[in-house]
């Protein structure tokens, strides 16, 4: 099937199925019409994720999935910036990113100093950009950037050729309107994460917020997030990331995958066709 929004890279996140090994997490992909996938790549064996150290079976794996699928990575996660940050915290995710030929850095800031955090961020970003890579910044509630305006304020305050990713759960959640989504300069959007939810209401409870986020999305265009809305205001070229956890993606990955592929092409076919009487 050809898509109307075939242009935009439409890729699906790690966390849609976080206990997916890579490999397979590319197959489920490929099946389910996505362009691309991110990878969690883990700096332990106690971390979320898979760890993809060079040589190893499973990085071997991925890639010859990546190539029998004609699959590609957008986006290696995630670099958590703390008080206690230096480059060997960043090192695992940085080299399986460039291993795999990924765009993306994701990047959160968990760190209330804003001189310590804007001077590791500047740090990670230029070192990124050795690795082929570009560190995006993620606003979360629950995080010491909170929101998309002081996302764009902090990378706008760092050197390089860092960018902001905008997740529509957190955007919602923050409060934040497709105002602070337009106010940014288009240069610092290369992609978008999708999703939906229950209530489009914004959040005061850090804590609910971390578990809606982690485990009870839904898939983009069942819900009440206004996704057209906020879709129009990125620029048409920023790739879209699905993230959308649920406790189907526990029970029924492959399943669920197939479903969250279905639903996000209806979401960006209709974007494209709004008027369109077989939608």
């Amino acid at each position: 099937m050809i898509h109307a929004a075939a242009e935009r890279i439409v890729s699906l996140s790690s966390l849609s199925a976080i206990e997916v090994p890579p490999p397979q997490f590319v197959e489920f992909a490929a099946a389910g019409g996505f362009d691309a996938v991110g990878v969690r790549a883990a700096q332990t064996g106690q971390d979320r994720g898979f760890q993809l150290p060079a040589g190893s079976a499973l990085l071997r794996d991925t890639k010859s999935a990546l190539a029998d699928n004609g699959m590609r990575v957008l986006d290696v996660e995630v670099v958590k910036l703390h008080p206690g940050s230096s480059r060997g915290d960043w090192s695992a995710v940085l080299d399986a990113g460039a291993e795999l030929g990924a765009d993306h850095l994701l990047v959160t800031v968990l760190d209330d100093d804003r001189i310590r955090a804007e001077s590791n961020f500047a740090e990670l970003a230029e070192l990124s950009g050795d690795y082929g890579l570009r560190a995006c910044l993620e606003p979360m509630i629950f995080s010491s950037v909170r929101d998309v305006s002081a996302a764009a304020a902090f990378v706008e305050g760092v050197a390089g050729r860092a960018g902001v990713l905008v997740d529509a759960l957190h955007w919602a959640r923050a409060g934040s309107d497709v105002a602070d989504i337009t106010a940014l300069a288009e240069d610092l959007l290369p992609y978008c994460q999708l999703c939906d939810a229950v209530s489009a209401a914004p959040s005061t409870d850090p804590n609910a917020a971390i578990t809606e986020a982690r485990t009870h999305r839904l898939a983009p265009g069942t819900g009440a997030l206004p996704l057209a809305e906020f879709l129009r205001a990125l620029p048409a070229s920023a790739a879209v990331s699905v993230e959308a956890p649920s406790a189907r993606s526990v029970t029924d990955p492959g399943g669920w995958i197939a479903e969250l592929g279905r639903a996000t092409w209806t979401v960006l076919d209709r974007l494209q066709h709004p008027n369109d009487k077989l939608y």
